[in-house]
């Protein structure tokens, strides 16, 4: 059980001197009877004591305890009358606020069959069962006591069930608390995993992709120095070539470069703004942005795919399109990703993918999403992105 807490504590003291003054008072009269009635409230008292702060660890020493103070209360209550009553109503609150189980149960029952002795003892002789006019006189007054016993423990039980279900409400936020922190604790491994994994694709991109294309660099500047004076057009050709290499090379090491970014060191939003600007810088064209902010929310494999997307798609738009005015649009639904760029360029009535739309439609199709076009000659062209997430 626990100890009660102070305010029972001081209730308590308050009620047992009260109770104590009213036995000296009713027994003033008998020294005997005072000192019988007045030391067993005093056993009570001592008894109580113990079972509040030593016994109830003890199951058994614990009701043992109660059980006596049960009797003595229901002794002194029939003899003595007055405000020991009062005891019996503090068992009734222990009992049902403060112990759980089948034995709770039984002392209840015990507890609520000794009031009914009492009061038919106390209040009915054998003569007055059969009197009518003591009938028409007490019944009402036998009622009263029993209805007012009734709503008390009925008080009781409401009490008790409502202060459980608050424990059970704490004690389920909490469990929701330490699921949560699991549950966070779990995601940020899982998008450290991913960052680490998309370092190691990059990685491995850097070495096969841009490698590759630098060993092929440096064997057409070995070829070219040796030929270019015995014949400046295959040198020629081969520094076209080599201005080829060169500048897929920088697009690989760019996009490189925006993956190995650390966390929080450029955001999304922040990363497609400055590009915005950078075209915007040129005085020609006007890009305008409608970003959702949830967007940073997203794993960095995710932005990865958004941003490269837009890029391309700008090149696109301003290469081919000729557009001066292009709008993005960013929204995360449910369940999806929505990406739209739309531009005022030339269109075109046949679609010729060129690598950048391959390139999206290759990444976007990796992650189980679509790409659709919307074009017309000389009224502008749209790319509707969705990816799910």
């Amino acid at each position: 059980m626990g100890k009660l807490n102070k305010y029972n504590f001081y209730s308590y003291i308050a009620l047992r001197i009260l109770i104590a003054l009213d036995i000296i008072y009713r027994c003033r009269s008998n020294i005997t009877n005072l000192l019988i009635f007045l030391g067993l409230f005093l056993l009570i008292i001592v008894n109580d004591n113990l079972r509040i702060n030593y016994f109830y660890k003890d199951v058994k020493k614990y009701y043992l305890s109660l059980f006596l103070s049960m009797i003595i209360s229901i002794i002194l209550a029939f003899n003595i009358h007055g405000y020991i009553d009062v005891y019996i109503y503090m068992s009734f609150y222990e009992l049902i606020l403060y112990t759980e189980g089948r034995i709770s149960q039984l002392f209840v029952g015990l507890e609520i069959a000794l009031f009914l002795l009492l009061l038919i003892f106390r209040t009915i002789s054998g003569e007055e069962i059969r009197n009518i006019e003591f009938w028409k006189e007490s019944l009402i007054d036998i009622l009263m006591i029993l209805l007012g016993l009734f709503f008390y423990l009925i008080s009781l039980f409401t009490y008790k069930a409502l202060r459980k279900e608050k424990k059970e409400v704490e004690r389920l936020n909490e469990e929701l608390e330490l699921s949560y922190n699991k549950l966070k604790e779990q995601s940020e491994k899982i998008e450290e995993l991913t960052i680490t994994k998309e370092r190691n694709r990059v990685a491995g991109e850097i070495h096969d992709n841009l490698g590759h294309s630098l060993v092929a660099l440096n064997m057409n500047l070995d070829v070219i120095e040796k030929i270019i004076d015995r014949d400046i057009v295959k040198a020629k050709q081969l520094i076209n070539k080599s201005h080829i290499l060169t500048k897929e090379s920088m697009e690989k090491l760019r996009k490189a470069v925006y993956a190995l970014k650390e966390e929080g060191s450029s955001t999304l939003i922040d990363s497609i703004e400055r590009m915005a600007a950078n075209i915007e810088g040129t005085g020609e064209v006007k890009v305008i942005l409608n970003v959702d902010e949830k967007v940073e929310d997203l794993l960095p494999e995710y932005k990865n795919i958004i941003y490269i997307s837009i890029k391309e798609a700008l090149t696109n738009s301003i290469k081919h399109g000729e557009a001066k005015e292009i709008s993005i649009n960013i929204k995360l639904g449910k369940n999806k990703i929505f990406i739209s760029i739309e531009d005022n360029g030339l269109g075109c009535n046949s679609l010729v993918k060129g690598n950048g739309l391959i390139g999206i439609e290759d990444r976007i199709n990796k992650f189980g999403g679509d790409v659709t076009y919307s074009d017309k000659d000389k009224k502008g062209f749209k790319m509707d992105l969705s990816l799910p997430i």
